[in-house]
């Protein structure tokens, strides 16, 4: 909770109160003395009408899919109701105007509502950074009727969306496959070399002409094509060094650092899925684990728990992911590795590929 005095309000007030003060000392009388009460009890009685309507306030909000990826527009959806008698005037709505846009609500846009009053808004809505956070109405804001001062509230139901890295080519260059580091060892499930082979297999209609072993398709008596070898990869290894925050950590500074870091990763994963290399990613959701990426579905997975599952339940588990990053312990026999930091030290780089 948050209160703000407003200083010309409040050297009203006690300009009027002084004055209150003052006649009912040198005159009396009901009538100075009901001004005095009356000026006494307007805070206290202002801060419990306040109070209960906070108290009888009921939020609901909600953007129509849950998962949401950066910078698409959604529908959001907020139900504002007072469940009590007495009205509710001019309440603020605050929003979390600094990590998503809401078009049709304004930050601090004011709504009334009657004793039993219910009232529906509808906005589209664009999330501006990668992770999971809250979004949408953030508090609320009251004033007394004079503007004394006011109160801010965190409203009593918060949304928080989970939100996707747009997959990008944002780690191509620093990842190209003509990178040596990734084309030694494994062989490749759907790329070949553009140069025929020793296999053999019986000509299909489409093979080129140059492709046909004429010498033994004439022993055979059938034509016959050589098959271009599977191409060579290395498998691969990715260590997420995610940065250790505290629990619910949502200022802006760590929301950039997120966004950027997610993106990172998935171009990453992306960018060897599409290739048709596996990959084992090494990253933190509660404790160390490991995935295989080395299909399109498997992919997927990975992306759709990449927004909201990497986190460390204990500063063991960061201190064992730093090790591993500081003495490149994620090495596996003749992996090529790549380590992508999300917060990295001066000097140092998000991404460093090594052998």
């Amino acid at each position: 909770m948050k209160i703000q005095v407003n200083k010309q309000g409040a050297a009203v007030y006690l300009l009027a109160l002084a004055a209150a003060v003052t006649a009912a000392s040198f005159r009396g009388g009901p009538v100075t003395y009901v001004w005095l009460y009356a000026l006494l009890m307007l805070l206290p009685v202002s801060a419990g009408y306040i109070f209960l309507n906070y108290k009888f306030l009921r939020i609901f909000q909600e953007i129509e899919v849950h998962r949401v990826v950066r910078s698409e527009d959604h529908t959001f959806r907020a139900i504002i109701e007072n469940e009590g008698l007495l009205p509710i005037h001019r309440m603020r709505l605050i929003l979390f105007d600094d990590r998503c846009d809401i078009y049709e609500i304004e930050n601090g846009q004011e709504i009334s509502l009657g004793g039993r009053e219910k009232r529906e808004l509808t906005s589209g809505i664009s999330c501006r950074y990668a992770g999971s956070y809250y979004v949408g109405i953030r508090s609320v804001g009251f004033a007394d009727p004079f503007f004394i001062f006011n109160a801010e509230l965190k409203v009593p139901y918060t949304f928080r969306a989970v939100v996707s890295p747009p997959i990008t080519d944002l780690a191509h260059a620093a990842l190209d496959l003509e990178n040596p580091l990734f084309s030694r060892g494994l062989k490749s499930r759907e790329l070949f070399e553009e140069t025929p082979g020793s296999d053999m297999r019986a000509y299909r209609p489409g093979d080129p002409l140059s492709a046909v072993n004429w010498k033994v398709s004439a022993r055979l008596s059938d034509l016959m094509v050589r098959v271009p070898d599977r191409m060579e990869k290395r498998t691969v290894t990715i260590l997420m060094q995610a940065a250790f925050v505290p629990d619910n950590a949502e200022d802006i500074a760590f929301l950039r650092k997120r966004d950027y870091f997610l993106e990172l990763v998935v171009s990453a994963a992306w960018h060897f899925a599409e290739a048709g290399i596996p990959v084992r990613l090494i990253y933190p959701a509660g404790e160390i684990r490991e995935s295989l990426v080395d299909s399109m579905e498997a992919f997927m997975e990975f992306y759709g728990r990449a927004a909201d599952g990497i986190f460390y339940s204990a500063e063991e588990e960061f201190l064992k992911m730093q090790e591993m990053a500081e003495g490149r312990g994620m090495r596996y026999g003749k992996d090529a590795c790549v380590l992508i930091r999300e917060d990295p030290g001066p000097g140092e780089d998000h991404l460093v590929a090594f052998g």
